[in-house]
């Protein structure tokens, strides 16, 4: 063989070699981000999977642990310190009755003298507040509201009922609407940002809003 011929034979040997072996593990690996291939599980992932790949799962965009598939939380929730969606218990939120449906009678009678409408209020305290706020007297059977409301941390929300009552607004004395009645607040009414009240009295219906505050 000539001088010439052996090095070619030698630089194709060398060439040849030097190509990626498509089953060597962590060629292209998307398992629990150890470079084996293997599935991403609670076994190798403290935090959550995506994409078969191991996140921290304590951010909003991939919040979860024990290697469960990661949630994205709400946009009015949080990656709590459980590694688990909800509402931020910091968080302040105003309680505002918006709308109400008020009997046509108080028990037979014209709720006022002259047989108007009641001019009706929402008196309320929100937990956590020793003193009470009330919304704007408003003359209807449908009133509704923009203010009056009033705000609490979540945490205290759902730790403690909202006590709320409705009274028709009368000259000489005013007539109760409604008892004193009290709501629990759950995570699943901030999230939706509306509670339905159901009938009380001489109320038929009341809508509540939640908002959270800046």
């Amino acid at each position: 063989m000539n001088r010439f011929f052996a090095g070619a034979v030698l630089a194709l040997s060398i060439l040849t070699g030097c190509g990626g072996d498509d089953d060597t593990p962590g060629n292209g690996n998307t398992g629990g981000g150890s470079g084996t291939g293997q599935t991403c599980s609670a076994s190798n992932c403290t935090g959550c999977c995506f994409n078969n790949v191991c996140q921290t799962g304590n951010t909003a965009s991939a919040c979860g642990k024990a290697g469960a598939a990661c949630s994205a939380c709400g946009s009015l929730q949080v990656c709590r310190t459980d590694q688990t969606c909800g509402v931020d218990p910091n968080s302040v939120w105003r309680v505002q009755p918006v709308s109400a449906r008020i009997t046509s009678s108080n028990n037979g009678s014209s709720w006022d003298g002259d047989a108007s409408a009641p001019d009706v209020v929402v008196a309320m305290r929100c937990p956590g507040s020793t003193t009470s706020t009330q919304t704007p007297e408003v003359e209807s059977y449908t009133p509704a509201w923009t203010t009056g409301g009033c705000t609490a941390k979540a945490s205290q929300l759902l730790a403690e009922p909202w006590v709320f009552q409705l009274w028709d607004i009368d000259f000489s004395s005013d007539d109760t609407i409604t008892d004193s009645l009290a709501l629990r607040i759950t995570e699943e009414h901030l999230t939706a940002g509306t509670v339905n009240i159901n009938a009380s009295g001489g109320m038929t219906s009341m809508t509540l809003q939640l908002q959270k505050q800046p």
